[in-house]
């Protein structure tokens, strides 16, 4: 992944880079409460923010300060950034930060990759070098000296917090997968297996009545529950291959739910029902002949989009399995 996306982060303007970072951070889905980016004269030093809960700038945040330099990100440009974020959060317009993470797709130069590894040391030279890269940035037209009182807060301030988010970092997150798909179309890669649970779950009941309907019609005699069908000599077979269909299925979706956006997903699924609906309702003997039919079609659908390479045979007869698990099956072996 890293060998083919890299060239189109570096290519990414410095406003898009801020979006694609903002993409990735919404992707952290257990990390933030909201995402917002702040751009412009009166950012204070934040490019993106995850807020970690609804306190918002009262609560914990991390700040991802994006730098697409045509060269690695001197050290002068982050006390200047740094000096920023403090500065205001002295004031109160914000807590500190709980991370301040540069995201320089060109890496940082050699002095600050020390310094983010020494932290006191990197403090310490902060503040000496405060006069030079922060008095007379911060504010335009005004200086900003360092005062007793900024100096403590600065002092207070653990900077093992301040790091940084190379390009290896942002393209080898499984975070970034599904903003590398919106943004450059790139290939997910496969799905993982499906693992199917010895014990029927409850969420498969549905699908699972649909079948033991129809291995009674097929047998003349009522199988009651998916044990008697497991034990079963003409059926058990059947129903345990059926449950593995449904739980390839399952881990196709997930996958790809997590690693492209909803419209990959619901065009394989609407490829395969169409490509299985005729079948579905068409003549047959029974029910289970039904079902055995639309498996056998939906093994042969050649499904569009991103995901047609991918398609395995199993995921494919599995998505059938998920249509008739549905409050409202688009799928019935049992016609009236």
């Amino acid at each position: 992944m890293v060998a083919t996306y890299d060239r189109q982060l570096l290519a990414l303007t410095a406003t898009d880079l801020e979006k694609f970072v903002r993409d990735w951070a919404l992707e952290k889905k257990a990390g933030y409460f909201k995402v917002e980016v702040f751009s412009g004269s009166g950012d204070r030093g934040r490019d993106v923010v995850g807020f970690v809960d609804q306190t918002l700038h009262e609560g914990d945040w991390d700040n991802f300060q994006c730098k697409q330099y045509g060269k690695t990100l001197p050290t002068a440009s982050a006390f200047h950034e740094i000096g920023k974020i403090l500065y205001y959060a002295s004031l109160g317009e914000f807590t500190p930060p709980r991370t301040l993470s540069f995201v320089a797709p060109k890496g940082v130069n050699r002095n600050l990759q020390r310094l983010l590894f020494k932290p006191i040391e990197f403090k310490q030279a902060f503040i000496a070098g405060w006069d030079e890269y922060c008095e007379n940035t911060i504010i335009d037209g005004a200086s900003v000296p360092l005062t007793p009182e900024l100096t403590a807060f600065i002092e207070a301030y653990d900077f093992s917090r301040i790091g940084r988010i190379g390009l290896d970092d942002l393209l080898g997150d499984p975070a970034a997968k599904p903003v590398l798909y919106k943004w450059f179309g790139a290939d997910p890669g496969p799905a993982p297996l499906g693992a199917t649970p010895d014990a029927v779950q409850e969420d498969e009941l549905p699908y699972i009545g649909q079948l033991l309907a129809a291995y009674s019609e097929r047998a003349g005699a009522p199988i009651a529950d998916h044990q008697s069908a497991a034990s079963h000599p003409q059926f058990g077979t059947h129903l345990a291959r059926q449950r593995e269909r449904f739980y390839d299925a399952d881990a196709f979706k997930r996958f790809y739910r997590d690693n492209t956006d909803a419209a990959a997903i619901e065009t394989f699924e609407s490829d395969i029902f169409h490509g299985v609906a005729d079948t579905c309702d068409g003549p047959h003997a029974d029910a289970l002949g039904r079902a055995d039919a639309v498996m056998s079609q939906a093994a042969a659908v050649q499904p569009s989009g991103i995901l047609a390479q991918h398609s395995r045979v199993k995921a494919k007869q599995g998505i059938c399995h998920h249509f008739a698990n549905e409050a409202e099956p688009r799928l019935r072996w049992q016609k009236p």
